[in-house]
């Protein structure tokens, strides 16, 4: 098997907005850990700068992250996503040539 592809996905919720956001987030990790090729999914909140969310993503092709960006669930998340934040979120893809462990 190939080095996973790693997305990182970057957005800062407005703190009226977090429960909303966090509970659609949390609709859509169910579901995507579920999809073909999804080898890790999760968010995580900044301790530091609350409302600061970071996903991780680990995908084995990038045929399956296009087929999740298609996602209806991804979809859904991303409607009320949309209304959750201050701005647009930063959204990364690495396909790195090799990942070592330490």
């Amino acid at each position: 098997m190939s080095d996973p592809i790693i997305v990182i996905a970057r957005a800062q919720v407005l703190a009226e907005a977090r429960a909303t956001f966090t509970a659609a987030a949390h609709d859509c990790i169910i579901a995507t850990r579920r999809e073909q090729g999804c080898l890790a999914y999760d968010m995580h909140e900044s301790l530091t700068e609350p409302g600061r969310f970071l996903t991780i993503e680990h995908w084995e092709t990038r045929a399956d992250i296009d087929r999740h960006m298609a996602a209806p669930h991804l979809i859904a998340f991303l409607n009320v996503a949309g209304a959750c934040v201050s701005a647009p979120p930063v959204i990364e893809v690495v396909e790195p040539r090799s990942i070592d462990r330490l």
